[in-house]
């Protein structure tokens, strides 16, 4: 978290008002709350001020009126003060709790829609940490702190004013210690905001080390990495412990300093109003009234103090989350339809490199493919046949160059009708933690019948294994599958592909996990699914690709081969080296 500059504060005042917008449309029950909070702090002053009547009347004067009503009046007090602290603590809890939703709900929804750059450069810890600590930090700022802010706020207020009323010459050499305890404040204020944003970056750290260690739990047991991990978590740990430390330290030493601060005044007070002076012109129910209100501030006064710190958390987590909501989404594409492609694909001097990359992935590269043809892309690991193709679908754009779909740049068309015409199956297989059928009828397929997803797991040859299992379709397959084997996971994305009735399929090593028998029944699917259909195919074990109508060799992002099978091996160039590599001829 960078130093606070001195436009901080008022930056904080803005974070705040947006935050507030969030509470605008819960604005009645903020108003319930609100009236609680004047409610619980009327009463709180009334008691005091009940002191001295009660003792001027009841003790001195033995006013047998003031004796019989005070009973009264203070059960009465107490009601009110038991009924609005409900009302303020549910009312504000409430509101919280919607904008929390509410942040959450955007959050995510900005997840879904930022581009897959974004999430190639951040940490999944630190978003899942946005999502969850931050927004919780933000809660205390609109509701409970609020809550403070408004009800010891009123307090205070209400207590001066009742001094003022009783002795005004004492009440203003009280309020001598204010710019004291607002220098004070004022320089709390900037430290809570910047070590509670330190601590936020940390929590995210927490929460990306954890999910690192628990996601690749295999390997870290395989490599015996339970040391590193430990080391490397327990750096993180302590660095949120130290952090959380500087919180604490400074919210017990601002508000020692306050109390202590309000000491000497309440030190002052008793020794002027002990004076002959004074005795003789006030009343011993004044005097307990007066100091009573005077030793009722310092509650509310250490509230307020403590309070600064929540504040401040909520508004550095607010910001945190209010720069992410910042970032640009992916574009929406331009304004031309596309109800189902035919599939003519070229790209026209396609160039690319990735955001956080120095070198091109990808020169000058050119290519037409026909509809209903299947292009296979061969070439050794890094050549960047995976990123040619995640082009299509605009995963990412050209950096130079474009790529055509039937006539028309990819970029003109309205990007949710572009990613309709393409089914993929990726060499990382990605299930959700659903059942079988979920998976397979997944997003948009959600609403086909029973006979679709059955004819689908079939055809991916996926029902011989399901067909064993207790609950079939609805058997759930656990986080990303865990609960299936790797060749099971491949059928099921396959069934989805299958599914999906697109004119464009991309098949990324969508075989690499199924044993010979297998791929042979699952390649007499595709065959089956290609037909009518443009299939771009990325396969390192070439003898799946050689009824291909045309292989691409590329090499270090550059095409240095296109023909058929046949033709590339008479050639005796790239593409018959792999050959010959694989096969050993």
């Amino acid at each position: 978290m960078p130093a606070m500059s001195a436009s901080a504060p008022e930056a904080g005042k803005d974070i705040y008002r947006r935050l507030l917008t969030y509470a605008k449309p819960h604005w009645r029950m903020f108003l319930v709350s609100l009236l609680g909070m004047a409610g619980f702090a009327a009463a709180d002053v009334s008691f005091v001020a009940l002191m001295r009547p009660l003792l001027d009347g009841s003790f001195v004067e033995r006013d047998p009126t003031i004796i019989a009503t005070m009973p009264w009046l203070i059960l009465g007090l107490f009601l009110l003060r038991g009924v609005s602290a409900f009302a303020s603590a549910y009312g504000m809890a409430w509101v919280g709790r919607q904008v929390i939703k509410a942040l959450r709900a955007e959050l995510f929804n900005h997840y879904l829609r930022l581009p897959v750059a974004f999430f190639d450069q951040s940490s999944s810890g630190n978003l899942i940490a946005k999502l969850t600590y931050h927004t919780e930090q933000v809660a205390e700022s609109t509701s409970n702190a609020l809550t403070s802010l408004v009800k010891d706020g009123l307090t205070v207020i209400g207590l001066i004013g009742l001094m003022l009323y009783l002795d005004w010459r004492l009440t203003l050499f009280i309020l001598a210690i204010g710019p004291l305890i607002a220098g004070l404040v004022t320089y709390v204020s900037r430290r809570f905001r910047r070590i509670s944003g330190r601590i936020q970056d940390s929590m995210g750290d927490v929460t990306h080390v954890a999910e690192e260690a628990i996601t690749g739990q295999r390997v870290v047991k395989l490599y015996d990495g339970a040391e590193y991990e430990k080391a490397h978590f327990e750096t993180a740990n302590e660095a949120n412990r130290r952090l959380h430390l500087k919180l604490v330290s400074t919210r017990a030493g601002s508000t020692a300093t306050v109390q202590f601060i309000a000491a000497w005044a309440v030190a002052a007070i008793i020794y002027f109003a002990t004076s002959p002076q004074v005795l003789e012109t006030m009343t011993p129910g004044t005097f307990v009234a007066f100091m009573g209100a005077m030793l009722s501030l310092l509650q509310p006064l250490k509230n307020l103090t403590t309070l600064n710190e929540k504040l401040q958390r909520g508004i550095a987590a607010a910001q945190n989350i209010f720069e992410l909501l910042g970032e640009p989404q992916e574009p929406e594409g331009g304004d031309r339809s596309l109800v189902r492609a035919e599939g003519h694909i070229r790209f026209e001097a396609v160039s690319f490199a990735y955001p956080a990359g120095d070198a091109p992935v990808l020169h000058n590269l050119s290519l037409a493919i026909e509809p209903g043809q299947t292009v296979a892309f061969v070439g050794r690991s890094g050549s960047g046949k995976t990123t040619l193709l995640s082009l299509l679908p605009r995963f990412y754009d050209v950096g130079s160059g474009r790529i055509l779909l039937d006539g028309a740049d990819i970029r003109d068309y309205r990007l949710a009708d572009l990613r309709r015409q393409f089914a993929l199956v990726d060499q990382n297989i990605t299930l959700f933690n659903d059942s079988i059928a979920r998976n397979i009828a997944y997003g948009a397929l959600e609403h086909v019948s029973r006979d679709e997803i059955e004819r689908a797991a079939e055809s991916a040859h996926a029902m011989e294994f399901i067909r064993g299992l207790s609950r079939g379709l609805d058997t759930p397959v656990g986080q990303n599958g865990v609960l299936l084997s790797g060749g099971q996971r491949q059928r099921l994305a396959i069934a989805r592909a299958l599914l999906k009735p697109a004119p464009i399929l991309i098949l990324d090593e969508a075989t690499s996990a199924l044993d010979t028998e297998s791929e042979r029944a699952v390649q007499d699917a595709l065959a089956r699914l290609m037909q009518g259909r443009t299939t771009l195919v990325i396969a390192h074990r070439l003898s799946t690709i050689q009824r291909a109508d045309q292989i691409v060799v590329l090499d270090g992002g550059r095409m240095v081969e296109t023909g058929r099978h046949e033709e590339l091996l008479a050639r005796d160039g790239f593409y018959a080296k792999l050959y010959q590599m694989q096969f050993g001829e």
